[in-house]
């Protein structure tokens, strides 16, 4: 079995959404956690340091490096670049290694990368944080390496930062899109995702003409 780990990449997407918080609280799903989202052993009034909190992230995601390395979770991990490999940690990270193997039996990369957004619920629930994080981990596993060409299995996937979408268009892209200005995500680009892109493009200091191109998307990845 591989012993990858995280890259910088996947590290940041992690403590960017879970946040660093020194006293334990309940999260979304009622569970007490503290620090970068760790949950083992805590308490209510339980406080920690901040180096406490690095070292339970440190722990945390090592355990999520090793069930993404394992193909009885990830039956194609060997076949994954380092964007994947980080991506998935940060879904195993916040979703549990059940889930992680849900989202990889019998898949292939590119549909691994359409499932993901599918996961953005607590207690039945659909969360806007969870959207938003789904959206940016998704964006993370599409993403080419630098320097490196796409993998073959991955060339029919979408990327986000390069397609042009406006009004007409249809598909997952336009989703990720819709999901990031806070539109309902059904994947097509009518007049009231247009309107809603317009305002998110003005309030962004983007032209404001409703079509996303590649400054729209740098941005709203950014923004994630």
């Amino acid at each position: 079995m591989a012993n990858r780990k995280i890259g910088q990449a996947g590290r940041a997407l992690i403590k960017q959404y879970e946040g660093c918080r020194l006293a334990a609280y309940r999260c979304a799903a009622g569970v007490w956690t503290i620090g970068y989202g760790h949950t083992a052993g805590i308490h209510s009034g339980m406080t920690i340091t901040q180096a406490q909190a690095d070292a339970y992230l440190r722990q945390d995601i090592a355990k999520f490096e090793g069930y993404v390395n394992n193909p009885a979770y990830v039956p194609i991990t060997a076949n994954f670049n380092q964007n994947q490999f980080d991506a998935l940690v940060s879904f195993a990270f916040n979703l549990g290694a059940g889930n992680l193997r849900k989202l990889c039996k019998g898949r292939t990369a590119a549909q691994i990368a359409q499932a993901m957004t599918q996961y953005c619920k607590a207690n039945g629930k659909v969360l806007a944080g969870l959207k938003r994080r789904r959206a940016a981990e998704q964006a993370l596993f599409n993403k080419p390496v630098s320097g490196t060409a796409a993998p073959a299995q991955n060339q029919n996937m979408e990327d986000y930062n390069m397609k042009t979408i406006k009004k007409g268009s249809k598909g997952n892209a336009v989703k990720v899109w819709q999901i990031i200005i806070g539109a309902a995500a059904d994947g097509n680009f009518g007049s009231g995702t247009e309107s809603a892109t317009k305002t998110w493009q003005s309030k962004h200091g983007l032209a404001a003409d409703g079509i996303v191109g590649k400054m729209s998307w740098k941005a709203g990845l950014e923004a994630l």
